[in-house]
């Protein structure tokens, strides 16, 4: 393995089904954005508020060596008025092509492979189908370690990183059923931030799960509206 992945890489990593190269259904996206939010926070790029509204303060402007992050660090600093942590993570989700850009990514480090698929034989899908497993071999290895062993106390990243897998539903397309099973209530304990709850981990966790949830309501609230008119 070369250099470390970043965390949204590691999301996406989890996300994109190994064979096929197509991306999982869900709310993926709003745990890769919430990545790219807790990557500019344990960077130390960004702060969080500790009240409730948890407005964002920036630190620190200098490239992060990643553009996609620079991009949403440069929005954070050219907001005219304080936002907060969760309207950051929204605000990620919705960055144009963000999963088109970080698989090309993964695809530059020879991770995944660009192909096109054809749909219906009418439409053409990008897809990204995995060539080097070694990367998500080790992001597995590294979260199985952290949820099934008791004794093993997690870093900053890997605790981040399983609470984005749980709240997207990622966990059950990469962990066998039982296992999860087994140990759920450590796995919650770890998605809600209770382990190892740093300042900058638990803001990150806590951003994610207020996106997911807005994320899950605004199409059942427009379905609602809808049926009613």
């Amino acid at each position: 393995m070369a250099r470390p992945l970043l965390l949204h890489q590691e999301v996406m990593l989890l996300a994109i089904r190994d064979d096929k190269g197509t991306f999982s259904n869900g709310m993926y996206l709003y745990s890769v954005a919430g990545a790219m939010v807790s990557e500019l926070l344990m960077q130390q790029r960004i702060i969080a508020g500790k009240d409730k509204k948890q407005f964002v303060g920036l630190i620190d402007l200098s490239p992060t060596g990643d553009p996609i992050l620079d991009e949403l660090l440069e929005n954070i600093h050219v907001s005219t008025t304080p936002k907060s942590l969760q309207h950051w993570v929204m605000k990620a989700a919705n960055i144009p092509r963000l999963k088109h850009r970080i698989a090309s990514q993964l695809c530059d480090l020879g991770i995944l492979r660009p192909d096109d698929k054809k749909v219906l034989w009418l439409f053409t899908q990008k897809v990204y189908p995995e060539i080097d497993g070694t990367y998500e071999d080790e992001i597995r290895n590294r979260m199985a370690r952290v949820m099934f062993d008791d004794t093993v106390k997690p870093d900053g990243p890997t605790a981040v990183l399983i609470a984005l897998a749980s709240h997207a539903g990622l966990l059950k397309a990469n962990f066998a059923r039982e296992e999860l099973r087994q140990r759920k209530d450590r796995i919650r304990q770890l998605a809600n931030g209770d382990i190892l709850a740093a300042g900058a981990t638990r803001s990150a966790i806590q951003a994610v799960q207020a996106a997911i949830l807005v994320a899950a309501i605004i199409p059942a609230m427009i379905a609602s509206t809808t049926a009613s008119h």
